[in-house]
């Protein structure tokens, strides 16, 4: 199994010269299994570009299959759906599972997305490919040879947040996102969850010495001392703030892979960039 960032920004897409080498995309990252699958969690702003690039491949002609698991229904990590030439092939299929909101169901979130208020697309209805959305819930399923898990790590009032736990043989993803760490419940359930991975994908924009308003994401120290109290081997940071700079953020990865060794950690420290292809 392989992974490839395609966005790996939070809140808003971040354009620019100094944003260039870690990209500014929102949420949108791609699994590739050992059988041909493909894996899609989030399709923020960075689903454009690898639309783009699957045109080149089955997708181009009306052939290919891929399955999306949506963490939840904020901006940063939807946008990106309805713009790629992709969806609008004939015969190409999308499997969207997804956690329903109390406003609505995942379905009904993208098709409002796409109303005539908001887009040219019109709906669900005017995207060519064939489309399914399955709520998500804690039941494991198979895509192919691989074997997907999800579980509840945040009970917004209208939007809840899901995490991702990706199986293919020995080797193991987890994709957490858009969690703070309020109570021990909430760290507990997603310790045992992310026990063992081989590579753990982390939103964390901000750092415990930062003092921002932002009290849906996890620090950098949370997500590191996830990884660390369950041994996984790789962490690697996304949701990068907005106003970080590409500079900034080598600076953030040298700070704490610097720590880690003065600690003598066996963890893996590393920020998600956009292109980065990363075996599991």
């Amino acid at each position: 199994m392989k992974m490839q960032f395609w966005g790996v920004r939070g809140y808003v897409p971040t354009p620019g010269a100094e944003y260039l080498r870690y990209g500014g995309n929102t949420c949108c990252t791609a699994l590739y299994g050992a059988g041909g699958e493909l894996v899609i969690l989030d399709t923020g702003t960075g689903f454009c570009q690898l639309g783009d690039t699957l045109m080149t491949r089955e997708f181009g002609r009306g052939c290919g299959e891929m399955t999306l698991l949506i963490t939840h229904t904020y901006w940063d990590h939807i946008l990106g759906l309805p713009f790629p030439g992709i969806v609008h092939i004939p015969g190409n299929r999308l499997h969207l599972h997804g956690p329903d909101s109390t406003r609505g169901s995942l379905e009904m979130v993208y098709n409002g997305m796409l109303s005539p208020v908001y887009s040219p697309v019109y709906g669900l209805a005017h995207i060519g490919a064939t489309h399914s959305f399955q709520p998500i819930s804690t039941e494991p399923f198979m895509v192919g040879g691989m074997r997907v898990s999800a579980l509840p790590l945040s009970q917004r009032n209208h939007s809840p947040i899901w995490a991702y736990r990706v199986e293919e043989g020995q080797r193991s993803l987890v994709y957490i996102t858009d969690v703070r760490y309020t109570d021990d419940q909430i760290w507990k359930q997603a310790l045992q969850f992310a026990a063992g991975a081989n590579t753990l994908v982390h939103s964390a924009p901000y750092t415990r010495a930062e003092q921002v308003q932002d009290y849906g994401h996890s620090r950098v120290e949370d997500a590191i001392e996830l990884a660390q109290e369950a041994a996984v081997e790789r962490l690697m940071i996304f949701h990068h703030a907005q106003a970080r700079t590409d500079d900034q953020l080598d600076a953030l990865v040298s700070g704490y892979r610097r720590q880690l060794g003065e600690d003598e950690s066996p963890l893996i420290f590393d920020a998600a960039r956009e292109g980065d292809m990363v075996d599991v």
